[in-house]
């Protein structure tokens, strides 16, 4: 199948991405097309569905209008953000706005959930609590505050399950999307989670699951006039962007781990089954029996933005390296927490109040101190939710815009203790998309096979001689954002008293 081309979709919050795969994972062509992102309300965060499939299929047509004479699509698979609500009605039309996973109009109503001890039911049903971006509580949302376009609501989608239903006219969702808080431990529908919010009688909305490597459709006529695509070309059910990419990042086996250095980082490692730790989310995959438990962080690349632009003087983030390279072990006495969103962290602690600070500066340190600290407390910050993963790592994969750093990805080796290894290619989001479908069409005999054959490595990083000397760094990390913890509040309240909110959020 030398000229067999695997077709993935990746359709992120900021912009859809599709890309053609040769059997083996090579990447052949790829094209993208920006989303707008709206935001009627504050705390509200939506986007237009029929733009994003719009957008979905001019990316499709001009990916495949670049692949060579001869190279034949023999399927697509499809991944993307996850969480949100992306509702239709009865006729395949959207019943409203999509409403995207980072938005926080539910809030109120997960505050009265945990109150009432509902969302403990939740947790004990399904391994892990929703949060205001998911779709029950949106749902939830809507029946209180828009009855109307709440009746308008067919069935519950989300990002990429609307993409494949545009694609097939085909409803259906995969485990991994599911999962919170729609299944239980069994990975089975829980239609009674329903009846917990005060939403009884509407489990139907819930379309039919799908294991993500199951063909659930076939390009029709009208998708392929859209995208150019072959009618009938099967369309498998995929999986969300942080399982996928972890496959696409070579995770395949219990215990193997993946780290997304982005705008926030997204650690995760496949297990055998839910665990019962509940700190993290974890999502059936419905493969193999296998779960992803996974912690996000709002610590990510940010904080190298802020740097260059404030501590280095407007420089480019790729020139920092060379100015924190030279500087030794510590930052000689300067550590840094990364924690710079104005809604503070969520992981691997929760603190709304959670701010980023230096510790130790004197008049000794330069911009080279001030950057090296930058780094190291990032790196420890993915060691901290690496530590609260639920399983015993040996490797982990780093992809991301971060993982472009060689020294950063070198730092995270030494602070971990552990082997770092970057997968080759841009795109691990929709090359797990196509290892999904890979499987789903028959090429491979299993995951571990896929994986194995179309994710290679292109680097590779050991923990250097003198790495133990983060250990201790490590523990004065923790102990230091430990007793933080008060003064994050105090020094909150204090900025609200005075009547600053830009200095209390």
């Amino acid at each position: 199948m030398t000229d067999d081309v695997l077709l993935a979709v990746d359709a992120g919050t900021s912009r859809v991405k599709a890309v053609a795969f040769a059997p083996d994972g090579a990447e052949l062509a790829s094209a993208a097309r920006g989303t707008e992102t709206l935001r009627p309300a504050p705390g509200q965060v939506e986007q237009d569905m029929d733009a994003v499939w719009e957008a979905t299929a001019a990316a499709l047509g001009e990916v495949t209008d670049q692949l060579p004479d001869g190279a034949d699509p023999v399927g697509l698979g499809v991944t993307g953000q996850g969480d949100g609500l992306w509702a239709i009605t009865a006729d395949g039309e959207p019943a409203r706005n999509a409403v995207l996973w980072s938005d926080s109009r539910a809030a109120p109503l997960l505050d009265e959930w945990e109150a009432s001890g509902t969302l403990a039911a939740i947790v004990e049903q399904c391994g892990s609590a929703p949060y205001p971006g998911m779709s029950l509580p949106l749902l939830a949302w809507l029946a209180r505050e828009r009855p109307a376009e709440f009746e308008r609501v067919d069935t519950v989608l989300s990002c990429k399950d609307w993409l494949k239903f545009r694609l097939t006219g085909e409803r259906s969702i995969d485990h991994s999307e599911a999962t919170v808080p729609y299944l239980d431990t069994t990975a089975e529908y829980e239609p009674a989670v329903f009846d917990r919010v005060g939403l009884s009688g509407v489990a139907d909305v819930l379309p039919r699951l799908a294991a993500p490597t199951e063909v659930v459709g076939h390009v029709t006529d009208a998708a392929a006039a859209a995208t150019g695509l072959d009618a009938g070309l099967p369309v498998v059910s995929g999986a969300f962007d942080v399982p996928a990419s972890a496959l696409g990042s070579g995770a395949a086996t219990a215990g193997d781990a993946a780290v997304t250095l982005g705008t926030s980082l997204t650690h995760q490692v496949l297990v055998d089954g839910p665990q019962d730790d509940a700190s993290g989310i974890q999502m059936a995959l419905g493969l193999d029996g296998l779960w992803t438990y996974a912690i996000g962080s709002n610590a990510g690349t940010p904080s190298l933005e802020w740097a260059a632009d404030t501590v280095a003087g407007g420089r480019s983030v790729d020139a920092l390296a060379e100015l924190a390279e030279p500087v030794p072990v510590g930052s000689e006495g300067v550590l840094y927490h990364p924690y710079l969103s104005s809604t503070g962290e969520r992981g691997p602690f929760v603190d709304p109040d959670a701010r980023g600070q230096f510790i130790g500066l004197t008049t000794e340190h330069g911009t080279g101190h001030l950057l090296r600290a930058v780094y190291e407390g990032l790196s420890l910050a993915v060691r901290d939710c690496i530590e609260h993963l639920p399983a015993a790592i040996s490797e982990v994969r780093l992809s991301g815009g971060g993982a472009r750093s060689p020294f950063w990805c070198q730092l995270i080796a030494d602070s971990l203790g552990r082997p770092t290894a970057v997968p080759a290619g841009s795109e691990v989001g929709a090359k797990g998309a196509a290892i999904l479908l890979a499987l789903g069409l028959g090429e491979y005999p299993s995951l571990a096979a896929a994986v194995e054959e179309m994710v290679a490595i292109e680097r590779r990083y050991t923990p250097r001689a003198g790495a133990g000397r983060y250990d201790d760094l490590y523990e004065l990390f923790l102990d230091v954002r430990t007793e933080m913890a008060p003064l994050w509040s105090r020094r909150a309240e204090t900025y609200r008293g005075l009547g600053d909110d830009s200095g209390a959020s």
